[in-house]
């Protein structure tokens, strides 16, 4: 359809011998206007005459003239059609809170539904004035900005944000992860009153969560619209915990699936000639840590660690998946084996872990270790349970068990020192990841981290190690005996396969000054 602007349009025609009647059925002999309809004198409709004596019809001209002229604030309209829909939809439709919580991830029915309701509005009601710069259309905006996650929605719809890991508004400003770094959204919230409604909404999709003066901090999950069946980890502060006027929200989301070792060395996260001897070490089922910064893509290769022992097993294993918040998507990814995922709040964690070992696990996981997950992790090695692995937020292999008795000495009391020697009999290897420019993700350390009785002190032992001076990895061959024999008593054919390839690395690569003391562990040992 072919609109014109009023300067544009063709000036009717004088068109003699032709009578005209206007829509209200009244005859006039002055010459064709725009609402006349033109019939020659034997009643028959002259299309060609239509054509040269008025413009086609043009709905959005026709829906403009019967508006009011000028520009209208969006906002302003935008609180009148709230007024004006949130009072009729709420007699009308009992679930309308089950459905703002659904439109607001972006469930299809439920943003359907709005989105009818807006058209439906806007039919009856035109907007004339400008949308904001962040939407295309006034339906779009209107929905975003009364229940979505205002200009922020594209983070959460357009597949061009598919593989951004995070986003965080701090106050009005809005950023988002880009190849592993935050930049700076295109576009600020409008108003910090509009955060506050963001908040509000995010919390009514859990009704368990409580952020206030005296909780000023929540953690929980939404589902992710761009990516059905993973999730978005969600973190609110709000005053007193930062400054009045600068809530923050900060979003990560899933972007990877499982990854065995062959796609980690893809991503060049580890060398290929490393890849045997990585899966053999996991094989033998040694108490683990994965450790590294935020983003360092720890969480992602726990799951590769523990799916490789999943997928190497002949029989079916059981694991026991302990979590405050969803982590792994272990239970989506792999079949064919007992996999419990459970969330436990901090209060249960120590309760529901000894529980969960009814429950006959070969392997226990520990998806997010802070201060309550390290109690549990320490008695369950201290008790001679094997297969455990757990991420923890730390960059130096030989203090992790410090750090851990220490998370458990400040939560329940008692002696650092006596929770040291326990953390010293739960904690036996290490994986240290870190992040690298580009959004990649690179495997720094392995380290075996054991007791040196002689001098009393607690050792790092790197078994492979990332140089920056030279671009490359090195490994290191020399083991301890007690380590090696509980290797071997577990899968003593995954020991014989990380033994041959160990050796066989360090002869061409071998590693300079393994050891590295904590001399964190050595005073506390000492005192």
């Amino acid at each position: 359809m072919i609109e014109y602007r009023e300067e544009m349009r063709p000036k009717p025609r004088r068109v003699s011998g032709l009578r005209y009647v206007n829509p209200g059925g009244q005859k006039q002999n002055a010459q064709a206007t725009e609402t006349a309809l033109p019939f020659n004198l034997s009643g028959q409709c002259g299309a060609d005459l239509l054509h040269e004596a008025r413009p086609l019809f043009s709905l959005k001209q026709s829906v403009l003239r019967t508006s009011k002229p000028g520009k209208e604030d969006f906002f302003a309209f935008l609180h009148k059609m709230k007024q004006d829909m949130n009072a009729g939809l709420e007699r009308e439709d009992d679930s309308y809170f089950e459905l703002n919580a659904k439109a607001l991830i972006g469930d299809p029915q439920a943003v359907s539904f709005f989105m009818n309701e807006i058209e439906k509005y806007l039919r009856k009601t035109p907007f004339t004035g400008e949308v904001p710069e962040a939407y295309r259309t006034a339906a779009e905006a209107l929905f975003h900005e009364w229940k979505g996650f205002g200009p922020a929605y594209r983070w959460f719809t357009d597949r061009a944000y598919s593989e951004s890991t995070g986003l965080q508004m701090i106050g009005r400003q809005i950023f988002y992860n880009h190849r592993g770094r935050f930049v700076a959204y295109p576009y600020e919230m409008p108003s910090l009153d509009r955060v506050e409604q963001l908040k509000r909404s995010l919390l009514k999709s859990d009704p368990g969560k409580k952020l206030n003066k005296d909780n000023p901090s929540v953690e929980f999950k939404m589902d992710d619209p761009l990516w059905p069946g993973r999730f978005i980890r969600l973190a609110i502060w709000v005053s007193p915990r930062v400054w009045d006027g600068f809530t923050t929200i900060s979003m990560r989301r899933q972007v990877v699936e499982f990854l065995d070792l062959e796609d980690q060395a893809g991503t060049e996260c580890i060398p290929a000639e490393a890849i045997e001897l990585i899966r053999a070490l996991a094989g033998t089922f040694r108490n683990t840590i994965i450790a590294g910064a935020v983003g360092s893509g720890k969480t992602t290769f726990a799951n590769t660690i523990v799916g490789e022992q999943l997928l190497g097993s002949s029989s079916c294993m059981g694991v026991v998946m302990i979590e405050k918040h969803p982590e792994s998507i272990l239970p989506y990814q792999i079949k064919g084996h007992r996999i419990i995922p459970i969330q436990a709040t901090n209060e249960e964690l120590m309760e529901v872990g000894v529980e969960s070992l009814r429950h006959d696990p070969n392997i226990l996981y520990m998806t997010e270790m802070r201060y309550n997950e390290w109690e549990f992790y320490l008695w369950s090695g201290e008790k001679g349970y094997d297969g455990i692995t757990g991420t923890f937020h730390t960059v130096d292999s030989e203090d992790i068990p410090y750090q851990g008795a220490f998370a458990v000495s400040t939560r329940i009391g008692g002696s650092l020192k006596g929770h040291l020697i326990s953390a010293l009999k739960s904690c036996e290897l290490v994986f240290i990841l870190e992040s690298v420019p580009d959004g990649k993700k690179r495997l720094a350390r392995i380290s075996e981290v054991f007791y040196d009785e002689e001098r009393n002190s607690v050792f790092a032992n790197d078994l492979m190690r990332w140089e920056e001076e030279r671009s490359a990895w090195s490994y290191n061959d020399k083991l301890t005996g007690k380590l090696m024999a509980k290797m071997t008593k577990k899968n003593a054919a995954a020991m014989r396969t990380f033994i041959r390839e160990l050796g066989h690395l360090a002869a061409m690569k071998p590693m300079e000054e393994p050891l590295k003391e904590s001399l964190k562990s050595k005073i506390v040992l000492n005192e």
